[in-house]
């Protein structure tokens, strides 16, 4: 991990609670939409979510962020505040972040890909809508999140997003 921190301004800390709305309509819809099959669709996506904050919280271990504000693992996941209590006094240790984020990039893919099937056999036209909006939650929170993280050449998401925006020819001045 490198040294120093980005000081989050309140600008940022608007801009992450804008980007969480595509997420939190299609989370909660989604929730709906599995409970309308079984409610036990919707507490599996839920316990599934759970996991996945606990692999994040592994990440965040050594971090200057951690148990403070950090749009950590795409903005939607509180692993920050749940290392400060499960690994408060843990020091930082590569193989273990390595293994928590591997895992944890992977529970993000399944927590998305879940409930596809239940989407698309409610309604083929949901599956679009269900993708665009996790897209528009990316869109929204990388440039303005990953792009400030003091970390983003250590977290996988960061590390997604420079990237991103190098492949896309995006300078930093122009975010």
């Amino acid at each position: 991990m490198k040294p120093g921190q980005y000081n989050w301004a309140a600008k940022d800390k608007w801009l992450y609670a804008f980007s969480m709305i595509p997420f939190v309509i299609v989370f909660i819809g989604t929730a709906y939409l599995l409970s309308t099959h079984s409610i036990y669709l919707t507490i599996t996506l839920i316990v599934l979510f759970l996991i996945t904050n606990i692999f994040q919280a592994g990440c965040c271990v050594g971090c200057p962020y951690q148990g403070k504000y950090c749009p950590a693992l795409c903005g939607v996941y509180l692993g920050n505040l749940l290392s400060s209590v499960i690994y408060k006094n843990r020091e930082f240790d590569e193989k273990f972040f390595k293994h928590n984020a591997t895992a944890g990039e992977t529970m993000v893919l399944i927590v998305a890909l879940f409930p596809l099937y239940w989407v698309w056999k409610t309604s083929w036209m949901l599956v679009p809508i269900y993708v665009l909006f996790i897209a528009l939650h990316f869109v929204i929170f990388m440039p303005t999140q990953c792009e400030k993280c003091s970390y983003n050449d250590t977290c996988p998401g960061g590390q997604a997003w420079l990237s991103c925006r190098k492949y896309l020819n995006v300078k930093k001045e122009d975010i």
